[in-house]
């Protein structure tokens, strides 16, 4: 997801893919209903059915597909709602419950039609992300370390880290989707090899991030200060968490908005692998 991909209404940060998906499948139910109504098919819940059978087959899909990942955390299977869908798998799902439901050959054709320009769509508006210019960060931008101990350490530079893949995890002590990633992510940062994993305080000073990290017990190493807000505003983030997938070639592939867990972040540092 891009950065700008975010519409950001008061506090409240809403991702524009969730947004465009709900759109098409409230669509979705809308042309079904029309078309039962229209061609008289005694078909209890055809759209509901679909919609449903359509999004379980995603989600089961996404999770057979990145199995090792999910070994790492397998009750995140169940938290659909911080994202992860096979739409192939959801498309042709959907297709099989209108053939089954709909029976008659026009209203099956209807359907499945429908189905196929909702999925146009929606193909359409991921290869136009995609295509979207890719983000760098300067490779002068520098981050102050946060330790336990009195003595300062040197800062990170982002220009030292290029040549393996780093992920930069932007957050706040106010924060509470951030508190609840933090464990994690500390961990992952002290264990993790394919890549540098960075956890870069929002506009906070060094005492109130290292009290915090005190009175939560989580380990500093990895935990960097951007006291001025610079990273965020630079990438236009506008919401915490935000986590940030660098290629090794110093290109953002990847900006997760919200909390991760920890499937999530092997998927997308695996993805970083991939050239």
């Amino acid at each position: 997801m891009n950065p700008n991909d975010i519409i950001q209404i008061g506090p409240l940060a809403l991702a524009l893919d969730r947004l465009v998906a709900v759109s098409l499948m409230l669509t979705f139910l809308t042309a079904l209903d029309w078309i039962v109504r229209r061609y008289r098919v005694a078909a209890w819940q055809s759209a509901g059915l679909a919609l449903l059978a359509g999004l379980v087959a995603a989600r089961a899909g996404h999770v057979w597909q990145y199995r090792e990942s999910y070994a790492l955390e397998p009750v995140a299977a169940l938290q659909a709602w911080l994202g992860g869908w096979n739409w192939h798998a959801g498309v042709a799902a959907a297709g099989l419950v209108l053939i089954v439901t709909l029976r008659r050959r026009k209203p099956v054709l209807a359907g499945l039609g429908v189905l196929a320009g909702l999925t146009l769509a929606w193909a359409g508006f991921l290869a136009a992300g995609e295509s979207k210019s890719s983000l760098r960060l300067p490779q002068t931008l520098t981050l102050e370390r946060v330790a336990a101990e009195t003595a300062p350490l040197p800062p990170w530079r982002i220009g030292d880290l290029r040549g393996r893949p780093i992920v930069l995890n932007l957050w706040a002590t106010w924060c509470p989707p951030c508190r609840r990633e933090m464990p994690m992510l500390t961990k992952a940062a002290a264990t993790e090899r394919r890549a540098e994993i960075l956890l870069v305080n929002q506009g906070e000073a060094s005492a109130q991030i290292t009290a915090f990290l005190r009175a939560q017990g989580l380990d500093p190493a990895h935990v960097a200060s951007d006291p001025s807000g610079l990273l965020n505003e630079m990438i236009g983030a506008g919401a915490l968490p935000t986590t940030l997938f660098i290629a090794s070639d110093g290109t953002v592939r990847q900006v997760h908005t919200g909390e991760i867990n920890r499937v999530q972040l092997d998927i997308a540092i695996r993805a970083l692998e991939r050239p």
